[in-house]
């Protein structure tokens, strides 16, 4: 067999002289873990291997890589020491060169002290190999598993920031190459406590604003905890480094009892107060009896939260006929009585199922014939120059999904662009808010168009650069917050239309944004457009979220739901109100007609009255 094989080698490489047809080009002297190139000479471009070797017979290769490109990547091995570089083919060394590894040399330097978890900010100098990184390690031992560390070769600048340990204690901050540490630096980390301040009783379910005092590092946040023990999963949390002002607002748990607020830095409470979560007294107020198919306002004494829902049940049931979530600022609910007359109740649900309040209500036949309204839906009805329509758009790594063989982002884009076209009048206040465009794996939102008056074909220019990146998240409650400072120069009233197909993926809270933007006093009503949400859950949660924004939520399973949704997002709110002046109907331009008793009403809309009449059995259309 051997005989063959050299036969074979002789018809590729040619004679025994041929030896002189192969050759190497390599330093002479790599530092340990370099990776270095090396040229080769050989009769054909495949096949060969280069080996690096120790010195001696019989000696195994510690690093090859296989011929190819010209000249090709060797990494040098780790042991520094005397070594011999091999060109081998068809198993046969053919030609070697002695090569000697040299010890690497490192350099850092970073402050002397820290506190536990800070981030601090290390320069260093060093071979920079594959995967060379800075981490701690115990006092002249070795580095510590499960320690912070950051990778030199993303540094631009020579520095790397890192988190330093949890513990109160002495490090050594270490450059280490493989499993070799070439430079060692002492630190002395102490230990951080944090403070925090909150009211001593907080309702179940409601929001508690939490002030605090403590390291600010990265990851810190504020939760609950049980009372003298551990954080409780799953419950309201807040990063501190989102927080204004050195406050955040938590939702309490529905769960009454003692329980703990807990300031965490890496999982660990550095501080601690107590919090008493106290039963929450409801009493629903609605008239005793209502028309069929007509609107009618339920309000409520007592401590309504953003999610909580009243649901018109069966007497005696649970499983709702016709629902609507509450809008904590109003504190009110309106609601369209069912079509069959009969006996039912209202009830009181809290976001997390707990009942709170049951009172009956009976739905009566109309007292005569009923007649129906119809507000037409037009482009601008309903805006003055004093008011602006926001839009935030996501444009996150889940929309390149397709649909219908064309990305999520596509649709969106083009619908955006009929809307900014047809539907929002020139010159209205107009401004435009992307996540998801500009950087991946990050929660970035950039406002892409500040608010000014509307121009169509400034829109149509940035919409058409809009991209979507693969893996950039959906940093919802932040865009929804800085939605403040976006319309705050709008002086009349404000629309803002949130259009996304996935859940916050930022550690944000949505509902908190939204409850915050009504805080501000103005008029706003906020939006939300879901496409292509497949999760009944997430669709109720932007329903409530919506409710809580004194909006509505849309549903877009597709591109021509999307369209009529985003038109439907972007139009006027009507009331109907009697000659009494009580509420009888409300909806928004576009609707379809609504069922109402036969009189003389005013429609209100867009700051203005329009008087109407209703005949019984007959249809009257209002277009603003």
């Amino acid at each position: 067999m051997r005989i063959l094989l050299m036969m074979i080698a002789a018809l590729i490489f040619g004679s025994a002289a041929a030896a002189q047809d192969f050759a190497l080009d390599a330093p002479g002297t790599v530092g340990m873990r370099d990776t270095f190139g090396v040229g080769w000479t050989a009769p054909q471009p495949k096949g060969g291997v280069i080996e690096i070797r120790p010195i001696g017979e019989n000696a195994r290769r510690v690093a090859y890589s296989y011929t190819g490109k010209n000249p090709t990547l060797v990494e040098a091995p780790e042991e520094p020491g005397n070594y011999v570089l091999v060109l081998t083919f068809e198993g046969e060394d053919r030609v070697s060169q002695p090569l000697i590894v040299e010890m690497a040399t490192a350099t850092l330097d970073a402050v002397a002290t820290a506190d536990a978890g800070a981030d601090i900010v290390v320069t260093w100098t060093g071979p920079d190999n594959r995967n060379d990184h800075i981490t701690f390690a115990a006092p002249g031992g070795d580095a510590i598993r499960g320690a912070s560390y950051a990778y030199v070769g993303i540094s631009k600048d020579g520095t790397v920031t890192i988190q330093v340990p949890q513990d109160a204690a002495g490090y050594d901050l270490v450059y280490q190459t493989g499993e070799t540490i070439l430079a060692r630096l002492p630190i002395s980390v102490g230990g951080v406590a944090a403070t925090l301040d909150a009211p001593t009783e907080v309702p179940a379910g409601g929001r508690l604003v939490v002030g605090f005092d403590g390291p600010d590092n990265r990851g810190d946040r504020i939760t609950f905890a049980v009372r003298d023990g551990d954080p409780l999963s799953p419950a309201s949390y807040a990063y501190v480094r989102l927080a204004q002002d050195d406050r955040v607002s938590l939702r309490a748990l529905e769960e009454i009892g003692g329980y703990d607020i807990v300031y965490l830095t890496a999982g660990r409470i550095i501080g601690r107060r107590p919090v008493e979560i106290v039963p929450v007294t409801m009493e629903l107020d609605a008239a005793l009896e209502v028309q069929a198919l007509l609107v009618f306002e339920i309000t409520w004494r007592g401590h309504g939260n953003a999610g909580d829902r009243i649901n018109l049940v069966v007497p005696g049931g649970n499983e709702n006929i016709v629902y609507n979530y509450v809008d904590p600022v109003t504190g009110s609910v309106s609601m369209g009585a069912p079509k069959t007359a009969g006996s039912y109740e209202l009830v009181y649900v809290t976001r997390g199922g707990k009942e709170l309040a049951r009172r009956p209500i009976i739905v009566t036949p109309p007292a005569i014939d009923p007649g129906q309204i119809e507000v037409v839906f037009a482009p601008g009805s309903g805006f003055g120059p004093g008011d602006a329509i926001g839009v935030i758009l996501d444009a996150s790594g889940s929309m390149l999904q397709r649909q219908g063989g064309e990305r999520r982002i596509e649709i969106a884009k083009r619908v955006l662009s009929d809307l900014v076209v047809d539907t929002i009048p020139a010159g209205t206040g107009f401004a435009l808010r992307v996540f998801g465009n500009r950087e991946a794996d990050a929660c970035r939102t950039d406002l892409e168009i500040g608010l000014a008056p509307h121009d169509p074909n400034k829109a149509l220019s940035v919409i058409s650069g809009i991209k979507a990146i693969n893996l950039a998240k959906t940093p919802i409650a932040q865009s929804v917050s800085l939605a403040a400072s976006d319309l705050a120069a709008a002086e009349g009233a404000k629309v803002l239309i949130l259009v996304t197909d996935g859940e916050e993926t930022c550690e944000g809270d949505p509902a908190q944004a939204i409850e915050g933007l009504r805080a501000l006093g103005w008029d706003l009503r906020v939006n939300i457009v879901g496409y292509a949400i497949d999760d009944a859950d997430l669709a109720r949660t932007f329903q409530s979220w919506a409710a809580a924004g004194g909006g509505v939520y849309f549903d877009a399973a597709g591109a021509d739901e999307l369209s009529v949704a985003l038109a439907r997002a972007a139009a006027a709110p009507f009331e109907i109100i009697t000659s009494k002046g009580a509420l009888i109907g409300k909806g928004l331009a576009g609707d379809l007609p609504l069922t109402i008793p036969a009189g003389e009403y005013v429609v209100r809309i867009g700051g203005r009255e329009l008087p109407v009449v209703v005949e019984p059995r007959k249809l009257s259309r209002i277009t603003p």
